[in-house]
């Protein structure tokens, strides 16, 4: 009896934490984003709807890609008006808001939520700044991924999946063009062209994709075989690329293959989103496979940051955001909408075969690794940018010369 007397008491005391933790007031939030397509828009409302049947009240402020939103953004920041939670993935800003003092240390909230075993790492890695949690992931995508046209494979004779490395793929390129399709569409923007010699680099290793786009780079690493590797890679890429590659939109790039002018592409996985606007389904109509034998993936992580909150009522609301972020079903619905992955391992209801290979993937000890954007200096990775574009234009550029030009880089940005 007393020993029933007691559990009950110890339920009672549960369930009376619980209540009151549902309980915490919270008041408004100013939630700065650079989404703005229907897909992001209805993501983010499932965010957005938790947050204010909790009791919150969202507003929000919207820059589109690619329009500058960091300019906005900082200016409200030092200006004195900021927002309470931001989407920016630049390890270095938040370093430098976290020396001014500006940002929430969710450290102590994210252990009580007991959430460590159910993140990728590559998710922690994204939400700890030195040691600190200050931001909670919310979607996923990998950089990189082969998306083809089933029909056109089959029209062709050939089948990606027997592929076990990339040289067996090149050796099926004949027969495809024989089928009087391009084996492989690519855009060649600048942009884009330092993502695909990025997805070439971690082909052949984590290590040196580390040493280049990493936090603290290693030039004596740049000088390497695996380097060399990748940019021979990277240049037969080229020299298969169709006449039509030149400065031309991902997008653009993606309906070639979805139409079945091309076999594939070879890019980041938001490519699902433009096969899911064409109504067509995975496993049927498109499938999708890392580039066989890679040695790892690039990972890029919309992630939210949370400036220090000015009292209570902020803080309480804040950490309910950061909660509802990270719980598994509001993971999965926010995923399926927007064609991402979920930010937890074990969030596998409703998501498609792509999303639950890349939660695999990630699964995996080293694998992932941060895209340039979240870990890179900003002058740095511009040097790269622009040195790997003048090398996929300059077909008679060596290996050698890319490397020599991309130390000189690191002398005159990074050097001490």
């Amino acid at each position: 009896m007393k020993k029933a007397l007691a559990i009950s008491l110890v339920f009672l005391a549960v369930i009376s934490a619980s209540s009151f933790a549902q309980k915490k007031q919270l008041g408004p939030l100013l939630v700065f984003n650079n989404w703005s397509s229907d897909a992001e828009i209805g993501a983010l409302n499932v965010i957005r709807n938790a947050f204010q049947a909790q009791g919150g009240t969202w507003n929000d402020i919207t820059i589109a890609h690619n329009t500058g939103a960091d300019i906005p953004l900082i200016n409200m920041i030092t200006g004195g008006n900021p927002p309470d939670v931001f989407i920016n993935n630049n390890v270095k800003l938040r370093r430098d808001l976290i020396q001014r003092g500006m940002l929430a240390d969710l450290t102590a909230y994210y252990k009580s939520l007991n959430l460590d075993k159910v993140l990728p790492q590559a998710c922690k890695d994204v939400m700890m700044v030195d040691g600190r949690v200050v931001t909670a992931p919310i979607a996923i995508h990998i950089v990189g991924t082969i998306f083809w046209n089933t029909a056109v494979a089959k029209k062709a004779g050939v089948d990606p999946k027997s592929w076990k490395d990339l040289d067996a793929m090149f050796a099926d390129f004949p027969k495809i063009r024989k089928a009087g399709v391009i084996p492989l569409a690519i855009g060649a923007q600048p942009w884009q062209l330092e993502y695909l010699l990025g997805s070439c680099i971690v082909y052949y290793s984590g290590n040196l994709y580390d040493s280049v786009f990493g936090l603290n780079p290693n030039k004596a690493a740049f000088d390497s075989r695996e380097m060399r590797q990748a940019l021979a890679l990277f240049r037969r890429i080229q020299k298969e690329s169709d006449p039509g590659s030149a400065n031309r939109n991902w997008n653009d790039t993606t309906a070639m293959v979805i139409r079945g002018d091309a076999l594939m592409q070879f890019h980041g996985d938001w490519m699902k989103g433009e096969f899911a606007g064409a109504k067509k389904q995975i496993g049927v109509d498109y499938d999708t496979m890392l580039p066989p034998g890679t040695k790892g993936v690039q990972v890029t992580i919309d992630a939210e940051t949370f400036l220090k909150p000015s009292d209570d009522i902020k803080k309480n609301s804040e950490e309910a955001f950061f909660n509802i972020m990270l719980q598994k079903d509001i993971t999965e619905k926010f995923s399926i909408i927007k064609g991402c992955t979920p930010v937890r391992l074990d969030a596998t209801a409703g998501i498609d075969k792509h999303a639950k290979m890349v939660l695999a993937t990630l699964a995996k000890p080293n694998f992932g690794h941060p895209v340039r954007n979240i870990t890179m200096d900003d002058d740095f990775a511009g040097a790269y940018m622009s040195l790997t574009d003048n090398f996929w234009n300059t077909p008679d550029m060596s290996a050698d010369e890319y490397i020599k030009q991309l130390q000189k880089k690191y002398d005159e940005i990074l050097g001490k």
